[in-house]
């Protein structure tokens, strides 16, 4: 017998940018980089829950390598 698996797309908590796909009966936890926003994110799977790891790089402004 064949069941159609679900699968649950988790996206960014601030930009809203696709970051993985999970299936109904995973768990645990993962660390996912957004490609969009750059931040880096603790998601646990089994609770739906992020923490964020590290924030978006301070741009460069002119002339701070000179």
């Amino acid at each position: 017998m064949i069941e159609k698996s679900s699968v649950i797309r988790i996206e960014c908590p601030v930009c809203g940018h696709r970051l993985m796909d999970k299936g109904r009966e995973a768990y645990g936890t993962v660390q996912a980089k957004c490609g969009k926003c750059r931040r880096v994110w603790t998601v646990d799977l089994g609770l739906d829950e992020f923490n964020l790891v590290s924030g978006k790089a301070i741009p460069r402004r002119e002339g701070a390598g000179e």
